[in-house]
């Protein structure tokens, strides 16, 4: 199936995205980030550069996956959740596994 794209969100022409994927109202994707198959990308997301969205994912209302952060398959990222962007050393900050449930209002800081 094609990607279903609103009007007015505002995808980046250097956005690597698979298939079947929903991009709904004022959502924004950035330059380098790479979004995978069947996922759901709500109203007013943030999906920063090179920031990896795998399979099967709902990047829930405002939230914010910043630069360099791997949101693993099938993970849901609650309305609100803000994650910390990848350090000095190029790790990801932010790793989340397979089926994670990440609940609203969250904000996730990792360090290395």
């Amino acid at each position: 199936m094609p990607n279903i794209i609103s009007p007015y969100a505002y995808v980046s022409k250097h956005v690597t995205m698979g298939e079947s994927n929903v991009v709904l109202h004022y959502a924004v994707i950035n330059a380098g980030a790479k979004i995978g198959n069947n996922c759901i990308i709500n109203t007013k997301a943030l999906i920063e550069h090179d920031a990896v969205v795998e399979d099967h994912c709902h990047i829930s209302t405002a939230a914010v996956v910043n630069g360099g952060v791997i949101v693993k398959k099938g993970t849901f990222f609650g309305s609100n959740t803000v994650s910390k962007e990848y350090n000095e050393a190029t790790i990801p900050c932010a790793l989340f596994e397979k089926k994670t449930k990440i609940c609203a209002s969250i904000l996730i800081v990792w360090s290395f």
